[in-house]
This record gives structure tokens, C-alpha cells and sequence, in this order.
């Protein structure tokens, strides 16, 4: 296990303070397939939000549908995870690095979780700020979110695949 990955996963078993962000649990395939469906509503609501030119919103909701997957196959695997950062780092380790899931699955959530936050930040900024004002909006493009159509619905079907 890389380092890196060893720490957060300690880190989020095991914190110094508070609840943890990952706990063992007993394997739960109700929440899996719940975790699942959640995962299919969000590929149908990206697919909505292209089609209506709301592509910031198309992004969020395939990184949605490509989480709600992650969150699958780790109560899959018996591990119940309440931040995105522990259970992206907790898949990494139980499903990339195992070899259950080719790397590159991998960068599909980066790059969307990268996307999602960015706008996350510009609101969270805005509501610090209270700002009325047109700071920080960008106007995205089909090119901007064309990708993650593609790339959310691999996903989840890949991570249903290695569930079945």
C-alpha cells in the first residue's frame, strides 16, 4: 500500500478526533444495491442536464453517480464510508490496487471529483463573501462535460460488473 494511502485510510479508521470517516460494518447488500440504483438515478439526471445545456451541472451529477458507486462496492466489501476523500481512497486501495478495477477508472472520478469541487469552492467562497455579484461564474461548454456522459456510465457499469 503507497504510503499516502496508507495514512488517509488510518486517518479516516482511526482519527485523532471525531467519529470516523470509514468503519467496518457487516457486508450490506441492500445498501449496495441501493448505492447502485442511487448511482443509475444520477447517470439519467446527467444525461438531463446535457441535454439542457446545464453542463456544470451535467459534471456534478455524473461525480454523483461515479461516488454513489464507490459507496457500493465498499458496503460491498463491508466498509461504510461518511467523506468522499475516505472512500475514494478506501476504493483506490480495496478495488484499483487489488486489481479488481483497471487504474484508469480511477481518473475518471478524479477528474470529476476535481471539477465538482471547483465549484463547491466558488460557492462556498460566495457565501463566506456574500457576494451578489458575477465573480467567479463560468459559462462551460458541451466540450467541458461531453467526457464524463461516457465516462460516468463506465463506471458504474464496471463497478456493477465486479459486484455481480
Amino acid at each position: 500500500m503507497p504510503k499516502d494511502i496508507e495514512k488517509i485510510l488510518r486517518g479516516c479508521f482511526h482519527p485523532k478526533e471525531g467519529k470516523p470517516n470509514l468503519r467496518k460494518v457487516p457486508v450490506d447488500m441492500a445498501r449496495t444495491r441501493q448505492h447502485i440504483d442511487k448511482a443509475h438515478r444520477n447517470l439519467r439526471a446527467m444525461k438531463m442536464m446535457f441535454d439542457s445545456d446545464l453542463f456544470d451541472w451535467a459534471i456534478i451529477c455524473g461525480y454523483y453517480a461515479m461516488y454513489h458507486a464507490v459507496l457500493a462496492a465498499l458496503f460491498n466489501i463491508g466498509i461504510r464510508a461518511t467523506a468522499h476523500y475516505c472512500a475514494i481512497a478506501a476504493f483506490k486501495e480495496f478495488f484499483i490496487e487489488q486489481g479488481k478495477v483497471a487504474p484508469e477508472y480511477m481518473a475518471y472520478i478524479k477528474k470529476a471529483k476535481h471539477l465538482e469541487q471547483k465549484y463547491a469552492e466558488t460557492l462556498e467562497k460566495a457565501q463566506e463573501e456574500r457576494v451578489v455579484e458575477q465573480y467567479g461564474v463560468e459559462i462551460l461548454t458541451n466540450d467541458d462535460a461531453v467526457w464524463i456522459i461516457e465516462d460516468a456510465k463506465d463506471f458504474v457499469l464496471k463497478i456493477e460488473e465486479v459486484l455481480a
